[in-house]
């Protein structure tokens, strides 16, 4: 693990926000996330090599999983196809006009497909490479296997550039903004969905929560220094929503809650899975509504532009 410093103002001065194991998939280690003193982004220190961390991204990490194998599998599956066709409605909400698309960790490609029958001309990249080939197989998409910058796409190439879940992931977010800004058309659309560290939930939860998702998430910006973070990469804010992130991750924050507490599995898991049956669904549906109109659900998704004079 090596030493970093925080990735906007680059200050070697951080106070621990809290540490603990991998959560989701319960590998051993025990894991940093800082708060910089300076501008407030959060960010792990120590932080994991490339090698370490290909350790926890194994062939089930959910976000490339497809086939659904019980009722609750079912149930996520059909979730995460709401929430592709909400992706979709929002970034033609902002750019109506079908174009050049580029979805930046792509995975299996699901979204890409739902674009490209929309009409968009679409392109994807994934650094994991079987997921690559999954979203190549099953859709026939053209997907780079590696890293935005590796890529090299020419400059403005692209109408509107997505990383939905991604740029927490990254390294030096900094720099994969700075590489999206090249490759955007002026007046090209950025879309990015992350972490919302200042949300409700992450308060209730704690260390628990499901947005710090130790070791991965490398990089979480307030919702405050957006626009300046943004800004440094020669970017332009448009907005923030909030409309993604409801019941499902909520689960998630619950189920990590009681197995750190040392419940055990079986006092729980019944009644967890009940809460993702439809009637339950519905019954709160209206309080994420209301999160979502004040922006304080657990994933928010940055709306911003290449502007034309730079």
């Amino acid at each position: 693990m090596k030493h970093v410093r925080c990735n906007f103002c680059d200050a070697d001065d951080a106070v621990i926000l809290h540490h603990g194991p991998d959560l989701l998939l319960q590998k051993p280690g025990d894991f940093y996330l800082v708060r910089c003193r300076q501008c407030g982004l959060i960010y792990q220190n120590p932080q994991l090599s490339m090698a370490e961390l290909a350790n926890h991204y194994p062939d089930d990490y959910l976000p490339y999983q497809q086939n659904a194998t019980n009722q609750q599998t079912r149930m996520v599956q059909v979730s995460r196809d709401q929430a592709i066709a909400r992706f979709c409605d929002r970034v033609i909400q902002h750019r109506p006009q079908p174009g050049h698309l580029l979805d930046v960790g792509c995975a299996t490609g699901s979204f890409l497909w739902a674009m490209q029958q929309r009409g968009w001309q679409v392109k994807g990249v994934e650094p994991i490479k079987h997921a690559a080939v999954q979203a190549q197989q099953d859709f026939g998409l053209e997907v780079f296997v590696g890293l935005l910058q590796e890529a090299a796409y020419p400059e403005a190439t692209f109408d509107v550039v997505t990383l939905w879940d991604v740029l927490e992931h990254v390294a030096d977010a900094q720099a994969t903004l700075q590489e999206v800004h090249r490759i955007l058309k002026p007046g090209g659309l950025l879309v990015f969905s992350v972490p919302n560290p200042s949300c409700i939930e992450a308060r209730l939860f704690g260390r628990n929560w499901v947005g710090w998702e130790r070791p991965r998430h490398l990089t979480l910006i307030p919702p405050r220094l957006v626009p300046a973070y943004l800004q440094k990469a020669r970017l332009e804010l448009e907005g923030i929503e909030s409309f993604n992130g409801r019941l499902r991750l909520t689960l998630y924050s619950v189920e990590f809650m009681l197995k750190a507490r040392g419940v055990p599995e079986h006092k729980w898991r019944r009644w967890l899975d009940l809460a993702y049956t439809i009637p339950f669904r519905l019954a709160t549906w209206p309080m994420y509504k209301l999160g979502e109109h004040f922006n304080q659900t657990s994933i928010m998704t940055v709306f911003a532009k290449r502007p034309y004079h730079l």
